[in-house]
């Protein structure tokens, strides 16, 4: 993952709102009656899909994702993330697990609940590829026949699902600008897969997720990726470029959105798979901080036309458990102390599901 202009994620949103989804095909009807949850946010149309990770808090029952799924559709959110890693879906060679991704994508479609899919066959800052093709190279023929089947795959899971884009790759920029050589034969892999995706699928934008080309100095990878993409598609975590992750002030997003616009070419469309802003003081923020970056966000969204941003998600719901942190830091090999504090504080709910004034924010609650 890139330490300096950054955006790391959280895995915990990944595939694992299958179950939920299941209880929650029995609850529709409840829609918009959840816990900490009020009617809000931008209606649907022409203003661009709001999305929110709603992860459950680590002390609410089992259950608790129906609860955050309805919680976020109630506050405003108008679209839902899915962001599986390739040797999730493929864990042996040939066999596929997809049922944790079509059951609740057709569930939260009976929702209202659009869907974002971001294939994570590279993440961040490594290949997410199954251990059959540990070492292979990126331009090897065999590589290209799997991920031809790989995607054949999905796209024959998400068939009948309302889809509203689709990322092939997650942050790709941290890896790519680590190894350059291996540029070229990703941009001919990326745009051999968008081929065959719109020859399936015509009209889904095709995308490859990096982290904001804004004081990125690995945005050229983004760049040279870009031409051959339906849409611009970043993770948005405004840092200092060169501290241990202390955040900008939040007045920064208006002049960071204008700029990310700006770079997209011609009439294609923009979008954030992820934004978010640390509580922790260890990240130069604080909790007021943190809601006035959340309001900023709201009123961005709420103004901006879906043909221009297609979409913007938030994350988190909840902050993440400590258990779950150590293990981000070890699966991305990161550790110092802004690092920690800022994966252990994006959520607008504390993990024991006491809220910040963050979830006020988000809620247009003064």
């Amino acid at each position: 993952m890139n330490t300096t202009s950054r955006g790391a994620r959280g895995r915990g949103h990944r595939v694992g709102v299958a179950a939920a989804c299941l209880v929650a095909a029995t609850l529709i009807v409840a829609a918009g009656c959840s816990k900490n949850g009020s009617p809000g946010g931008p209606a649907p149309g022409a203003i661009a899909y709001l999305g929110l990770v709603a992860n459950p808090d680590s002390t609410d029952p089992p259950d608790s994702l129906t609860s955050a799924i309805f919680t976020a559709t109630a506050t405003g959110a108008t679209m839902w993330l899915f962001s599986p890693l390739w040797t999730e879906i493929e864990p042996d060679s040939g066999t596929y697990q997809l049922s944790n991704i079509r059951d609740p994508a057709l569930i939260l479609n009976a929702l209202g609940l659009p869907v974002y899919v971001n294939l994570r066959v590279i993440d961040t800052n490594q290949r997410s590829f199954p251990p059959y093709l540990a070492g292979v190279a990126m331009d090897a023929p065999r590589l290209e026949a799997r991920v031809d089947a790989l995607v054949d795959t999905l796209l024959g899971a998400l068939d009948g699902v309302n889809v509203i884009a689709l990322s092939l790759g997650n942050e790709v920029d941290a890896y790519l600008a680590a190894n350059p050589a291996e540029v070229p034969a990703w941009r001919a892999l990326f745009v051999r897969e968008r081929g065959r995706i719109h020859a399936r699928r015509p009209g889904l934008p095709v995308g490859c997720c990096t982290i904001s080309p804004v004081g990125n100095p690995r945005a050229w990878v983004g760049d040279t990726l870009n031409t051959g993409a339906d849409l611009r598609i970043y993770t948005y975590y405004p840092f200092l470029p060169g501290s241990d992750f202390q955040h900008l002030p939040p007045a920064t997003l208006e002049p960071d959105f204008a700029a990310m616009a700006a770079r997209r070419p011609g009439p294609a469309a923009w979008a954030l798979q992820e934004v978010g802003y640390s509580s922790s003081p260890a990240n130069g923020s604080s909790l007021a901080a943190q809601a006035e970056f959340v309001r900023r966000f709201r009123s961005a969204v709420a103004t901006s036309d879906r043909a221009t941003l297609l979409f913007a998600s938030w994350f988190l719901y909840s902050d993440l458990p400590q258990n779950t942190v150590d293990d981000l830091i070890a699966y991305y090999g990161v550790s110092s102390p802004g690092f920690a504090a800022y994966l252990k504080n994006l959520g607008l709910r504390r993990s024991d599901g006491t809220t910040k004034p963050g979830w006020d924010a988000w809620r247009g609650l003064p």
